[in-house]
């Protein structure tokens, strides 16, 4: 198994703090360190992450730590849409030196996020920024990390204008019906990344399943995003303990099961169709 958007990085980790982990099935919480915590992902069969950039601070400290987890931690330089619109025209600069660095997969996180009332998204600038990331990354020729959110119509045009200069991808967190999937996979040869929001409510989850029913499994990605994007709380664990615990990878087996379930195909197919496809799209050796 591969998690192909964590970021392990995150403040959230540098201290003791509760995670999700599974255990006969069933989704538990434990408590551990950033250590202990890639240990027993290891130890679970988690072969490798790629950890992309959320801000363009974060871009040296996930440098850092996949130097200190070289061959299990690859890192992806870029600045995420909604961070992007509080940057200075010298970040341009900093992120153009972090993407020299000869470790680096991708460049990402980057895309549209109009998820905030429109006067707090200057999509302008987040545009400008997109537009960037897209030819830094045609420059080094490198694939992309999308973070798309409610922005579908905007991404897909900019994406389009600009096929020629793509070399590979995935849509992260992808949470769309089937016609825009297809888009995404079959016109611009993208993958999906399928995590935690395919095991939430039906009303949530629904179309996502619909959108993985209709792609090939070639197009699919496992991630979890941690410590974001959790799955739905189960009944057995009270709500504050849940909003408190922090997603991780540990939680790869109930996705890829999800997806199984949903392509009628066994679950290790899915987690190994789904891992060379992440070596594929990053060139991971």
């Amino acid at each position: 198994m591969m998690d192909s958007h964590i970021h392990l990085s995150y403040a959230y980790y540098d201290q003791l703090f509760p995670y999700i982990d599974m255990e006969n099935g069933d989704f538990v919480i434990r408590e551990g360190k950033r250590d202990s915590l890639i240990r027993e992902m290891k130890k679970r069969g988690i072969e490798c992450c790629i950890e992309p950039a959320i801000d363009v601070a974060s871009n040296e400290l996930l440098l850092r730590l996949s130097s200190q987890e070289r061959g299990f931690i690859y890192p992806a330089v870029g600045n995420h849409p909604t961070r992007c619109i509080h940057s200075s025209l010298r970040d341009f600069k900093r992120v153009r030196e972090y993407a020299k660095s000869p470790e680096v997969v991708a460049i990402g996180e980057t895309g549209l996020d109009y998820h905030y009332e429109r006067k707090k998204q200057h999509r302008l600038k987040q545009k400008l920024w997109f537009q960037w990331q897209i030819n830094l990354a045609h420059e080094m020729e490198l694939p992309l990390i999308l973070h798309i959110r409610l922005a579908h119509e905007d991404a897909l045009r900019i994406l389009t204008k600009n096929k020629g200069k793509l070399h590979g991808g995935v849509c992260h967190c992808f949470a769309g019906g089937a016609d825009v999937a297809k888009v995404y996979t079959e016109e611009l040869g993208l993958c999906l990344g399928i995590g935690g929001t395919l095991l939430m409510k039906q009303q949530i989850s629904e179309s996502l399943k619909q959108a993985v029913a209709s792609v090939s499994m070639e197009s699919l990605l496992l991630e979890t995003d941690g410590p974001y994007v959790k799955p739905e709380r189960p009944d057995g664990i009270v709500g504050k303990r849940w909003k408190k615990a922090h997603n991780t990878s540990l939680i790869l087996p109930a996705v890829a099961k999800r997806i199984a379930e949903i392509k009628d195909i066994p679950i290790e197919d899915v987690m190994k169709i789904t891992a060379e496809n992440t070596k594929r799209v990053f060139h991971l050796t």
